[in-house]
């Protein structure tokens, strides 16, 4: 969205999970293991075959190469991603790509799980920051208190949540409401 140079149009955001993970946000418990498995294993694999076989290896969907490389950046910022190589982007350049993100003005409802290893606190803030103009609610939930064990990065979609997780973003985006009974999940709510 914060590329769309039609974002001004948006009238109302739901975001699950989503980031600018830069690999210290990964979780400390197990930033080691994911350091392995995502900056060393997903891109010697991706390398060898011009794509990362995540289904073969029960990770996740098979993934493109420029994906890969997204998510593997090293740099703690989106536009720092463009500095170099193949897609060198000028400074002017990288400047207006972050200034894209400011156009939209709708509000931002971000939701993320204390379990998810990726979109940690810190993670998803770095990308709300981008979203200088929209009004954002940080709505961070521990699972236990949704009564499930774990939901983690990747389960929100699946439909074991549909009458419950994913009733969530859609009173937010028919309201913009939050339940009052996950008010003390706000870890931030900010009227830009």
């Amino acid at each position: 969205m914060g590329l769309a140079p039609s974002n001004h149009l948006i009238d109302r955001v739901f975001s699950m999970g989503a980031q600018f993970a830069h690999w210290r946000d990964y979780a400390s418990h197990k930033r080691f293991g994911m350091l392995i498995k995502w900056h060393a294993i997903m891109p010697a694999l991706t390398a060898a075959l011009g794509y990362f076989p995540g289904g073969m290896l029960g990770w996740m969907e098979d993934t493109p190469r420029g994906v890969v490389r997204d998510w593997i950046a090293p740099q703690p910022r989106f536009e720092d991603a463009f500095r170099h190589g193949p897609h060198a982007l000028t400074e002017a350049e990288r400047a207006t790509l972050v200034k894209g993100f400011s156009g939209l003005q709708g509000p931002t409802l971000a939701l993320s799980v204390t379990d998810d290893e990726f979109g940690t606190a810190s993670a998803i803030e770095r990308l709300l920051a981008y979203f200088r103009n929209s009004p954002v609610t940080h709505l961070r939930i521990p699972p236990e208190s949704m009564g499930y064990r774990e939901i983690g990065h990747f389960a929100f979609f699946h439909s074991r949540f549909e009458t419950s997780l994913w009733q969530i973003p859609l009173e937010w985006l028919k309201a913009r409401s939050v339940r009052a009974d996950l008010a003390q999940f706000v870890v931030k709510t900010d009227a830009r």
